[in-house]
């Protein structure tokens, strides 16, 4: 315990007279990036940008200041609001709140190295507290296509990386269920669910993912979603229902006069949710899950009380990915968000929604 909290750094926020939130209220901002402000001897000064999705707007942060030790370093990936970098040279991850934009103060954690350069773009992370700081957490992380990394920062000195087959690889979202207390993830095609239980020993557990209920579409229906790209999402409710999820998008191309290539992006089709039967263990398709609203990105998906946050849409889902909108489960309407006050989501290269896990600051 005390070799890691040598690890934490703490920052200080700075004091200025600056207009933009003083005291910003916890909601669950996307993360699009920053505007450089200036140096201190402790770091970069930075304004953080953000998109509210209540407001449907973009704003600033409060002046923040990145440390030294963070500089240049990509982010790959983010949990219960912390978001994981990736020192360049050797190999150490840091995970920090400075991101959180209602904070007045900030850590940086430092993991140890993982001892290789991650080998795939889709990097993914899930912590299982949302205070590392003050509890005995642990780490899974995707930095690999064909192992998973694990650490338990308090006890663990290395990385500890675990093999995986091929057609079961976590080609998508890690997760961690404070049901459970275990992290999960899903195959490659979404036929099975693994569970890593740390506490227990470090083999991921198999379970074939069995889907009841199926929606009726007709068949130029499930064709057309054939023809689309697909990825698979676990996400657990405050109340503790678990959620399998599959998001289907379409990538749209236009031909000049000529015949070539103008341009290509992808739309999101339709979005599909399965809530697991709590004695069968079934994922069972539904159009409702009530006041819920889910949040999907490059960080791990979290689910929250709609009605705790005011405008937030119930039974709905917020995403980036090719682009950014909301998408309403009972009408299957999606609605992409107006791309003129926004950019490109394909531009953002901190495609992250911030998880509201904090105090007040």
């Amino acid at each position: 315990m005390a070799l890691f909290l040598s690890r934490v750094l703490t920052l200080s926020g700075r004091r200025d007279n600056s207009r933009f939130f003083s005291s910003l209220p916890q909601f669950p901002y996307l993360l699009m990036g920053g505007k450089k402000l200036g140096e201190s001897p402790e770091g970069k000064i930075r304004k953080h940008r953000l998109f509210d999705p209540t407001t449907e707007e973009t704003l600033y942060s409060k002046e923040k200041t990145i440390p030294k030790k963070l500089n240049g370093q990509p982010l790959v990936g983010a949990s219960q609001g912390w978001i994981a970098s990736l020192e360049n040279k050797d190999l150490t991850v840091h995970i920090t709140d400075v991101y959180k934009p209602w904070l007045s103060s900030s850590k940086v954690i430092s993991l140890p190295s993982i001892g290789f350069k991650p080998s795939t773009h889709a990097t993914r992370v899930s912590f299982s507290s949302s205070d590392p700081v003050q509890d005995d957490f642990s780490v899974a992380a995707k930095f690999d296509e064909y192992r998973l990394s694990v650490c338990r920062p308090c006890w663990d000195s290395k990385w500890t990386h675990i093999e995986t087959a091929y057609s079961l690889l976590p080609a998508s979202d890690l997760m961690y269920s404070k049901r459970d207390k275990v992290f999960y993830f899903t195959s490659f095609k979404g036929n099975y669910m693994a569970s890593l239980d740390l506490s227990n020993n470090f083999e991921p557990e198999y379970q074939h993912l069995r889907l009841r209920n199926l929606p009726k579409i007709p068949e130029v229906g499930w064709e057309m979603l054939d023809k689309c790209f697909m990825t698979h999402h676990l996400v657990e409710s405050p109340s503790g229902e678990l959620f399998f999820i599959k998001w289907y998008t379409q990538c749209i191309h236009k031909e000049d006069k000529d015949g070539d290539l103008e341009f290509i992006h992808s739309n999101t089709k339709r979005f599909m949710i399965f809530r697991q039967d709590g004695m069968s263990k079934d994922f069972c398709y539904t159009e409702d899950i009530g006041d819920l609203c889910i949040f999907l990105s490059k960080s791990e998906a979290f689910c929250l009380t709609a009605s705790m946050y005011p405008r937030l849409k119930p039974n709905s889902i917020y995403y980036i990915g090719p682009r950014l909108g909301s998408y309403d489960l009972a009408s299957g309407t999606d609605r992409p968000f107006t791309f003129d006050r926004l950019g490109d989501p394909s531009l953002v290269r901190t495609p992250f929604w911030l998880h509201p896990t904090d105090p007040i600051a």
